[in-house]
């Protein structure tokens, strides 16, 4: 038998005496990233965040006024073009509605005149349909604010000639798809002025130019109540192209802007509940033309802009903190700019987008500002140390698993288990395992429930035991054994629920895999690996339930294969082979369905810190952004925002060992940047994801010995949960069919910022996101209402489920102006199978039977019906809501019996059969049942003849009526 790996490790680590403890690692500092370009450079866009994680940029000024529009997808950082707008648009709004369609309005046309037609953007579509009339007015630069009730108003803005601030104000209703006045707005007018929904529904309109060209400290209330507008306190001073954000605490910050000369330099503060405006202090750059965005921790972010009235664009950024109630200085954006767009995005970070340059041209490139890093922070320890231990998060209850591995400072194999509470941030024991183990696999089942323990080594021999814990009970109970002994192996849950074992050394185990089927509690044989692989391999289940098995060793070889396991046929198939030989790596499944594979020990020391990506559909490896850091037995995690955590692992450069070193790896921009560095350095430990998006870090392995300490990487300034949605209720499990309901408080955004002569705008609109229990597996659902449930708690009710999500174990999270909710566990069942046809009916014909029938009540909808005929299988199939099918190719006078079976991805239910059917030529008589008219033979019919003609004969001998001759 092999050494076990865990005493290599344990003696590779402990011979390094030359070691130091860590490899020194600062904290990256946050700030400005280069987030690729998009085409058609441009300013006076709009930038809206759409129900999927995209972002739509829309139109826009250019050399020349565009009708074009981009999409952002923020899992990868790619940009596409989008689809045309009905026609050029500049100053225009762009408005998110609660169905997760954008409705686009007004703006400069490619005349130069303003317009009056509305469009509206599908996401799902992905087209722009002008479908949503026409308003009253030609306008531009206006405003457009969503109401909690889903409607839009849009106020003021440039007309005709003439017109230069309008008064009137509209509603759009998305239910009737039309256009209602609301009335005018106290004073003359305004464009480029800012409107804000205010806490209470009112809308507060402050500032911008009248309709006598002049610019305006007017403010005014719109009332959503009585649909009324009513003069507000004014501003102390004129103001335009400033710009109007909503606090948490319900006041109105409003920024800079100028007074028709120069850029103002003082801010102010609204206090709705009293009407007053209040001086909060200086900016630290005078600015007009610039962008504000909400921070998730209540700050308010300027960038840009110009330094004075239609000056040069600038790139200093400051943030307002309403604590502190001053600006301070933040690193400046790369590229100076004005007029561009800044968009707060579910992760937390701000989208800065195009802009007029210094030069006075439009640009194209973007910029990404992330304000916080990942920061390590010690949590409970460990009672004792332990490394080469699994941990699992169990969903039900939120706490985590470890079990198994080495414990204390020997190396003797342990059966002890331990749950990490993280409301407590404590840990306490458990019922031990009934075999003690290490090198085994921990699978969490997708009942949310139950954790399957299967093989590993007890410190001589490889077992082929298994055992369930209970989180409910916090027991085991041991379930069937393997079918031959393992260790080191990969266990990966299929779409089915059942879990795949794959490789592993043992006896005959390197090339072979079973599969643990969850109905029955039993393992079943299915087929061989290609290349047999003994340890340190991945496993990796894609979004169309396949499994990707990557590199690992076999015999002290290390592999550069990869094959693709598909559990319908259960059977392997080879993959592109990566461009590394790579054992004891890391393989995580990014948001958009491929697959990043970082570092690893091979043939050379690149394969330490190289990283590669795998695309399904392609079958293809592109290499990806180096590892900072060489390294091999280290953990990667999948966090919520799309970004993969790698923390600790042994250098696979001189001086070797145990690192504490940790990186986060962007696929937006496939590169790699510092975080923290863990205090102590350690290989062979775990990295967990909690509900919360921290990770949680157990145990490991330095050169002094195996590690007690535990750690928690997470955001070091996180906003206070009072900001955050919280999810309160959520189906446990649902299949495609149902329509999902999640309740739950602050579901609905604390701020709505609609564009002045930013073309920002924030919504209020929550997102929800289902994402596989592995990290992986992404699915945006669109929202079909939201429906309040008493003060500030709403249930957001989402549309069905896409047909093409893989069944298992999901978490869903809620996210409102770029907070995240705690993330809850959700299982997706398979389709249900369909309940049985009813009311089975034959028409006899020649040579075939029309079989009718009516379609089954309740249940999942069928996809198909299917008749089959016996004896002989005959058959047809006709597709849902059809409920008649003709049988072809049978034999008249053949008694044959009838079966009814309807058909979805979920299984297929037949109705009892019908019998005593029997094909004949000639006229029938349909009375709804199987009902055939008696048919005579030739010898019947010459029979019949021959009679008749007796009968006439009498009848002429006794002069009856009814002859004629």
């Amino acid at each position: 038998m092999t050494t076990p790996a865990w005493a290599d490790t344990a003696r590779r680590v402990l011979h390094a005496a030359a070691l130091c403890l860590g490899v020194a690692s600062t904290a990256h500092a946050a700030g400005w990233q280069a987030a690729g370009s998009f085409t058609g450079a441009r300013y006076q866009h709009t930038a809206t965040q759409l129900a999927d994680g995209r972002v739509l940029l829309a139109g826009g000024r250019g050399g020349g006024v565009l009708a074009s529009t981009q999409l952002y997808d923020t899992a990868t950082g790619r940009w596409t073009s989008g689809p045309a707008l009905p026609g050029p648009r500049a100053g225009h709004t762009a408005t998110p509605l609660l169905d997760g369609t954008v409705l686009i309005a007004g703006g400069e046309g490619g005349t130069g005149a303003s317009v009056r037609e509305a469009a509206t953007f599908d996401p799902q579509a992905g087209a722009v349909s002008a479908t949503a009339g026409t308003m009253a007015l030609r306008r531009r630069q206006h405003t457009a604010t969503l109401l909690p009730d889903g409607r839009v108003l849009v106020a003021g803005g440039r007309g005709t000639a003439g017109q230069d601030g309008l008064q009137s104000a509209e509603i759009y209703d998305p239910a009737t798809r039309t256009w209602d006045s609301t009335g005018s707005m106290p004073g003359m007018g305004a464009r480029q002025h800012t409107a804000t929904l205010l806490a209470d529904g009112r809308v507060l309109v402050a500032g911008g130019i009248d309709n006598g060209d002049s610019v305006t400290n007017t403010a005014a209330l719109w009332s959503p109540a009585t649909g009324t507008w009513t003069a507000a306190a004014p501003l102390p001073a004129r103001r335009v192209n400033h710009t109007a954000t909503l606090l948490p605490d319900g006041r109105v910050f409003v920024a800079g802007g100028n007074d028709g000369g120069g850029a103002l330099g003082d801010t102010l503060l609204y206090d709705p509940s009293a009407n007053t405006w209040t001086a909060s202090g200086a900016l630290q750059v005078a600015r007009t033309q610039h962008s504000a965005a909400l921070l998730p921790d209540g700050r308010v972010l300027l960038a840009g802009g110009a330094d004075d009235a239609g000056g040069t664009p600038m790139a200093a950024v400051e943030i307002f903190s309403p604590a502190a109630g001053l600006g301070s200085v933040y690193a400046p954006m790369a590229q100076a700019r004005g007029q561009h767009s800044a968009l707060l995005l579910h992760t937390g970070e701000v989208l800065v987008a195009g802009g007029e340059g210094a030069g006075g041209g439009a640009l194209a490139n973007v910029e990404l500002l992330q304000l916080n890093t990942l920061a390590a922070r010690h949590t409970a320890s460990l009672a004792a140390a332990r490394q080469l231990h699994t941990a699992s998060r169990v969903s039900s209850n939120g706490e985590v698993l470890i079990a198994g591995g080495t414990v204390g400072n020997s190396s003797t194999v342990s059966n002890t288990a331990l749950r990490y509470s993280p409301s407590t941030a404590q840990w306490s024991s458990t019922t031990a395992m009934h075999d003690a183990r290490v090198e085994h696999t921990q699978t969490l089942l997708p009942n949310d429930r139950f954790v399957l323990v299967a093989g590993g080594y007890n410190g001589s021999v490889a077992l082929d035991s298994a055992e369930i814990y209970d989180a409910n009970t916090a027991s085991w109970t041991r379930t069937s054994p393997l079918l031959r002994p393992r260790a080191a192996h990969a266990a990966t849950v299929l779409p089915s629920g059942d879990v795949l074992i794959a490789g592993g050394t043992g006896y005959g185990a390197a090339s072979s895999a079973e599969v643990y089927r969850a109905a029955t509690l039993q393992w079943q044989a299915t087929g061989d690996m290609i290349q047999p692989r003994d340890r340190h391999h991945t496993a990796t289940r894609l979004p169309d339930g396949r499994v990707l098995v990557t590199g690992g060793r076999n015999a002290g070889s290390i592999h550069s294969s990869a094959e693709l396991y598909t559990p319908a046929t259960g059977t392997w198939a080879p993959a592109s082979a990566m461009t590394h030989m790579r054992a004891g790596h890391a393989a995580t499944l990014l948001p958009d369905g491929r697959v990043l594979v970082a570092g690893g020990s091979g043939s050379t020391a690149a394969s330490g810190t190289s990283a590669e990506i795998f695309d399904p559909a392609t079958n293809t490896w592109q290499a990806t952004g180096n590892l900072l850091t060489g390294r091999v037995y280290h953990r990667a995690a999948a966090l919520p925002n799309g970004r993969v955590l790698v923390t600790g692992g042994s250098s696979t450069t001189a001086p070797f060992g145990p690192v504490a070193s940790a990186e986060l790896y962007d696929p937006a921009t496939g590169t790699w940047q510092a975080v923290d560095a863990m205090p102590q350095a350690r290989t062979d430990h775990t990295a967990t994801l909690l509900a919360n998006g921290e990770v949680l870090i157990t145990g490991g392995i330095n050169a002094g010995g195996p590690i007690a300490t535990t750690l928690l990487y997470g955001n070091p300034s996180a906003v206070a949960d009072a900001r955050r949605p919280r999810i309160t209720s959520y189906p446990g499990r649902m299949s495609r069919s149902d329509t999902p309901e999640l309740s739950g408080l602050r579901m609905v955004g604390a701020v709505e910022a609609s564009s002045g002569g930013t073309g920002q705008s924030a919504t209020q609109v929550p997102l929800v996101r289902l994402q596989g229990e592995d990290g992986g597996a992404v699915v945006w659902l669109p929202i079909a209402r939201i429906r309040p449930n008493g003060g500030s708690e709403t249930v957001v009710v989402t549309g069905l489920l896409p047909a093409s999500m893989a069944p298992g174990l999901y978490r869903a999270t809620v996210f409102v102006n770029g907070l995240a909710s705690d993330s809850v566990p959700i299982e997706v069942m398979p389709a249900g199978a369909p309940n049985a046809p009813t009311n089975v009916t034959a028409t006899p014909g020649n040579a075939q039977v029309t079989v009718r029938w009516q379609a089954p009540v309740g249940g999942t909808a069928p996809t198909s019906y299917t008749v089959t005929a016996q004896p002989g299988g005959a058959s047809c199939t006709v597709q849902h809501p059809a409920t008649t099918c003709t049988v072809t190719g049978l034999t008249n006078g053949v008694t044959y019996t009838f079966t009814v079976t309807a058909n979805n991805a979920g299984g297929s239910a037949s109705a009892p059969p019908l019998s005593g059917v029997v094909p004949a030529p000639g006229p029938v008589v349909d009375p709804g049942g199987a009902q055939a008219i008696p048919t005579l033979s030739e010898w019947g019919v010459l029979l019949l003849a021959a009679l008749m003609l007796l009968a006439g004969a009498w009848r002429t001998r006794r002069g009856l009526p009814g002859h004629a001759g």
